[in-house]
């Protein structure tokens, strides 16, 4: 067994082909197939079946990914750590996030960080909740900023950056527009643009507007919210953003009003509690807590 054929192994099942597998390591498919079979005859055991959808692991199989995740995992965790001995000042720190807080969020967090760090890189991985921490599980990612879910992974550290209030949102023509208050019984009926399933900040919306008794009449959907405002400005119905989206030209094009009822995201930074953070993912965690904790330099 050597590091290829489990490098092999783990794009088989991540990219869910051997074709793909073999197009991401610029292999060919049946170098591919040697390496998996080699592996299943070392360790007498089947890892995975093929089926019309890609490939499905047995029990061994999921027991070896756990078991090369580990192990890539920690020769990586010895190189940045040789690495930051020799050049503390330089590396790069992985941070995972959603499309709205990279656009809101952290840009006076960036910029913080390069003057303190110059030589340094952040990498930005932009994914939903579930994958950024599932990411950060994977130690493919140092840090990630998520909504918090009902249940958070035991194995993580996190921390409350900020409460994050949802507003109603409405085109400027809208016929509740003028209304300085607008109620649930108001939004019975009307088009409504909301954000895609299954994103966790839908999740927070959909459980938002049964406590408070609205069933929107959802038209259109998008998995991004800078779309979705759009579609509100264009006339094409109401919508529920996080206030946290709401930027400054935003605030200029659409009517923002309170809707009774409506809770707050919690936006939580998580970390793996086994994986000691190096200096620059400190820094950045500190940053971060210098800026987004509520009442912060940026918090509005």
């Amino acid at each position: 067994m050597d590091l290829r054929q489990l490098d092999s192994f783990r794009h088989v099942v991540r990219e869910g082909s051997f074709t793909a597998a073999a197009k991401r390591l610029h292999m060919t498919q049946p170098a591919i197939s040697l390496h998996i079979k080699a592996l299943e005859q070392e360790l007498g055991a089947r890892l995975m079946e093929r089926d019309g959808k890609g490939v499905r692991l047995t029990p061994e199989g999921e027991a070896l990914l756990e078991a090369a995740d580990r192990a890539f995992a920690a020769l990586e965790d010895g190189r940045r750590a040789i690495h930051q001995r020799s050049a503390p000042d330089r590396g790069t720190v992985v941070l995972a996030c959603g499309d709205t807080v990279a656009l809101h969020l952290l840009p006076p967090v960036l910029k913080a960080f390069r003057r303190a760090w110059p030589k340094a890189e952040v990498a930005i991985l932009n994914h939903g909740s579930q994958e950024i921490l599932e990411r950060v599980l994977r130690r493919e990612a140092d840090v990630g900023i998520v909504t918090r879910p009902p249940r958070l992974d035991p194995e993580l550290w996190s921390r409350t950056l900020r409460q994050d209030p949802l507003r109603l949102v409405l085109p400027r023509r809208h016929p509740l527009a003028e209304r300085e208050a607008v109620s649930r019984e108001d939004l019975e009926g009307r088009a409504a643009v909301l954000l895609a399933r299954p994103a966790e900040t839908r999740a927070v919306i959909d459980r938002a507007l049964r406590e408070v008794g609205v069933e929107p009449r959802c038209v259109m959907e998008s998995g991004n919210l800078e779309v979705v405002k759009r579609y509100v400005r264009e006339g094409l119905g109401w919508s529920i953003v996080p206030e946290m989206a709401l930027g400054p030209a935003d605030l200029k094009r659409l009517v923002v009003r309170d809707l009774p009822g409506l809770p707050a995201r919690r936006i939580v930074v998580v970390r793996r509690k086994d994986r000691a953070p190096g200096p620059l993912t400190t820094a950045l965690l500190e940053l971060m807590a210098r800026h987004l904790l509520d009442g912060g330099p940026s918090a509005s």
